[in-house]
């Protein structure tokens, strides 16, 4: 497989996670890692065989060299992260365990990439020979700077024709839906690929619903607004997850796409895979980084790449840290095993 160029821009932070399933006032000690959105689809598309670049920006400190040396060790190249500032984002993660949900606090609001520039990155040696853009709605919301940043990154990748792919991830602590509405909105004219979930669309990017399907299921409802989403804003596919919460460290997902041709509206619903959880940070990633690499390998076959994201997924929650490290080979065997699920469609 032709290895292909992909960038991704965002914030990798210092993680401190507890340990035993401790919760954060019992710790006098804390399991310490890398891991940021962007930074962990870097990392697994690395190690699915791919030649990938982080941009960001990190303090001239250890705890800066700390995360380079990481991702160096996953085998991103760190040729378009800057230095500046004092202050590396962290956040703590308290493990849930039984009926108990993980909780997580950030400490992340003067991080170093806060203070980024748009004239600090060469978008000619960044993009001008690039395949694929990801970013993702964490890092809209860290502020002007890094949206302004951010929206430069996604034009200058759309002027050279390179397939832009956006996480929606909103997060609450981070930011209110009003303030992001518009931000997204903006966005998604710059956008090829999408995960994205119904609220998603409805909520953020206020696609409406049609009244006869206010008490339909969550599938219908997919299938009524994601075709206007798609339409809006001229997208390849969207995709997505299912996520089934039995306790904190026993869940099951399912994956599903859809994409629209000439009116035709295509979609599918995977049978969902359950499994036990030893580490869940990361999972969306993991989907994320498994659907590119499915797209980049046969890019008219959403189906498998839908497959391929939710088996990386899986396998992700089953490893400590923030990025999923398997093989295509890890997943092609682990996608053999659940190969005989039945569909939705």
């Amino acid at each position: 497989m032709k290895k292909e160029k992909i960038v991704t821009f965002g914030e990798i932070m210092l993680r401190l996670s507890t340990p035993d399933y401790a919760t954060i006032n019992q710790c006098r000690n804390f399991i310490v890692n890398y891991g940021g959105g962007e930074a962990n689809v870097a990392v697994a598309l690395s190690h699915l065989g791919h030649k990938c670049y982080f941009m960001s920006k990190l303090p001239p400190n250890q705890l800066g060299d700390g995360a380079v040396s990481h991702l160096q060790a996953n085998g991103v190249n760190t040729d378009y992260i800057v230095r500046g500032s004092s202050t590396l984002g962290i956040y703590f993660l308290e493990t849930g365990f039984g009926g108990r949900p993980s909780k997580i606090i950030y400490n992340r609001k003067h991080s170093a990439i806060t203070r980024v520039q748009i004239n600090e990155f060469n978008w000619d040696e960044i993009f001008g020979d690039a395949t694929w853009f990801h970013i993702s709605g964490i890092t809209l919301a860290l502020g002007e700077r890094v949206r302004t940043v951010a929206l430069k990154a996604v034009q200058e990748a759309k002027r050279r024709n390179v397939k832009v792919s956006f996480d929606f991830n909103y997060r609450a602590k981070l930011w209110t839906i009003d303030e992001a509405k518009p931000i997204y909105q903006q966005f998604m004219h710059y956008v090829d690929i999408v995960f994205a979930s119904f609220w998603d669309a409805n909520t953020i990017l206020e696609i409406p619903l049609d009244k006869e399907f206010e008490n339909a299921t969550l599938s219908e409802k997919r299938r009524n607004v994601f075709p206007k989403m798609i339409k809006k804003y001229n997208l390849n596919y969207i995709f997505g997850t299912d996520r089934v919460v039995y306790t904190a460290t026993d869940n099951s997902l399912a994956g599903y796409y859809f994409a629209l041709k000439d009116d035709q509206l295509s979609w599918e619903l995977t049978n969902p895979i359950r499994f036990n959880i030893y580490d869940r940070i990361g999972g969306g990633d993991a989907f994320a980084s498994g659907v590119i690499h499915g797209l980049l390998k046969d890019f008219d076959d959403p189906a498998y790449a839908v497959r391929f994201g939710l088996n990386t997924s899986v396998l992700k929650h089953t490893i400590g840290g923030d990025a999923s490290i398997f093989s295509k080979e890890d997943v092609e065997s682990f996608m053999a095993s659940n190969s005989s699920a039945e569909v939705e469609r």
